[in-house]
């Protein structure tokens, strides 16, 4: 086996197509199909399951997967070693975010870390904690930004940053005559939640429930499955909604949403650092985290 075929390998796996497989590790797709079948011919068995366009991973091509990315780590740690030995630091950084640090918090600070490090390359992939969580556990991402702590033993988490939660409404909904409102008036105005697995939402519960309220209590009128599709829906007038402060800040500045308070009731929410646990980080991703801790925000 090659260091390439794994690579090539891995890259069909999590992108469950082989033509982007092809983009991701720029190769053409018939060489990418090429390498697979070198692959599966070399070890005798069937490694994926291709119906059509859908790509499936046999039981085979499961356990090689676990393999193949503790083998390509450790590959990438030896270069970044080597290069760090001769006074360089360089490589790959593969981490996870969740929505908010992902799109509001890391971009600036990736892009000052990246003028300190020229030669260090990011790759950064966003999506809901659970499934940056499950991405550190199967080594998919070295480490996560997430708005969560999730119980287990093979999880280490620590704190990274904490931003404060705000209620949100359209400009002037007939529904919120105040400015403000009491937390037995959130209950009656239509409210509009993420999606399960949101650390956003568990973290809504969390300080919600502190003051009693349930969510079965909230007249929910929308579920939805992005920050994003959270401030649209609010700015068409379907509801409020509980948001990250930081991701309404334009949305204050034109008018387009307002802030209102909910008296009596702060609402914040901490965001971590996610590691699997035992698992030995690149030079490169020591380099990140030390960055964090300099400028104040890894603690």
């Amino acid at each position: 086996m090659e260091l390439n075929q794994l690579k090539v390998f891995c890259a069909v796996v999590e992108k469950k197509s082989f033509s982007r497989a092809s983009e991701a590790v720029f190769l053409s797709q018939p060489t990418v199909s090429l390498q697979i079948r070198a692959l599966e011919q070399e070890l005798g068995t069937n490694l994926l399951d291709r119906q059509g366009r859908e790509i499936s991973v046999t039981g085979s091509g499961k356990l090689l997967y676990g393999y193949a990315r503790k083998i390509l780590q450790i590959a990438d740690e030896a270069e970044q070693a080597i290069a760090q030995l001769k006074g360089l630091i360089t490589g790959e950084i593969i981490i996870g975010a969740s929505t908010i640090p992902g799109e509001y918090i890391l971009p600036n600070l990736l892009a000052r870390f990246k003028e300190k490090y020229p030669g260090i390359e990011i790759n950064l992939a966003i999506g809901d904690t659970k499934e940056i969580i499950r991405k550190v556990l199967d080594h998919e991402v070295e480490i996560g930004f997430v708005g969560q702590k999730e119980r287990g033993e093979k999880l280490e988490f620590r704190g990274f940053s904490t931003e404060k939660l705000v209620l949100v409404s359209p400009i002037s909904p007939p529904w919120l005559p105040h400015d403000r409102i009491t937390v037995e008036e959130l209950k009656k105005i239509p409210f509009i939640i993420r999606e399960s697995g949101s650390g956003t939402r568990s973290s809504i519960e969390s300080k919600l429930h502190e003051f009693d309220v349930k969510e079965a209590e909230l007249n929910i009128v929308m579920r939805v499955g992005s920050t994003a599709a959270v401030k649209k829906a609010v700015e068409s007038g379907a509801g409020v909604s509980i948001i990250s402060e930081r991701a309404i800040e334009n949305e204050i500045k034109l008018g387009l949403l307002r802030k209102v308070p909910i008296e009596g009731l702060e609402l914040e929410r901490e965001f971590f650092i996610v590691q699997r646990r035992g698992r030995s980080l690149s030079p490169a991703t020591k380099a990140l985290l030390a960055f964090l801790e300099e400028k104040g925000i890894n603690r």
